[in-house]
């Protein structure tokens, strides 16, 4: 049976490091798996009023609709965020609301989840990627103890947006065959939180 994996990009910029995590991804998973990634581009900001499974009472945006219907397809998530002012990207902050609605029933809830993240300083994403680990715990989201910090891109990744990395390459392989373990286990046994193997 085919595991099915989505990524998420937290970075809209047509050279986008993050955007590169997720081509390396997309080479990288093992067999068996399926690889997709969905635009962000045109989902809006959050708005309640338009939102119907939040008590909306304008029709929700047909690009929300999408990104809700293409997280219900995956049974994993793969989310690659910058870190703007020690935190994640707007852009994930803004598909993560809008996805999070029921509460508690949310397309969110019992996907298991990788986080990758890719800057131009040494430190990496960490303090982005502790903050989106506190929004996935709220959402029910088990998310995998270990991650892809990635610093110093500009010297990793090639002016194709290849990433050429060797040691980022093996790490991030062996963490999509982890993903796809988890993903075959009965999401509704999943813990809430963390997931490690």
């Amino acid at each position: 049976m085919t595991t099915r994996l989505l990524g998420l990009c937290g970075s809209l910029r047509s050279n986008s490091w993050n955007a590169a995590l997720l081509r390396a991804a997309a080479e990288l998973a093992p067999n068996g798996t399926a690889f997709e990634t969905t635009d962000l581009h045109d989902i809006p900001l959050y708005d309640q009023d338009h939102d119907e499974l939040a008590g909306g009472s304008s029709g929700t945006p047909t690009a929300v609709i999408t990104l809700r219907e293409r997280i219900a397809w995956a049974d994993g998530l793969v989310i690659s965020s910058p870190e703007h002012n020690w935190s994640f990207s707007a852009v994930i902050k803004n598909a993560l609301d809008w996805c999070s609605r029921p509460a508690f029933a949310s397309v969110l809830q019992g996907r298991p989840t990788l986080l990758l993240g890719a800057s131009g300083g040494p430190a990496g994403t960490g303090r982005a990627q502790l903050h989106l680990r506190q929004v996935l715990l709220s959402t029910r989201t088990p998310v995998l103890l270990d991650s892809v910090q990635l610093g110093n891109a500009a010297d990793c990744i090639d002016a194709s947006g290849r990433l050429h990395h060797q040691p980022t390459r093996d790490h991030l392989a062996a963490l999509l065959a982890e993903l796809a373990l988890t993903c075959g286990e009965d999401r509704s046994t999943a813990a809430v939180g963390e997931v490690s193997r």
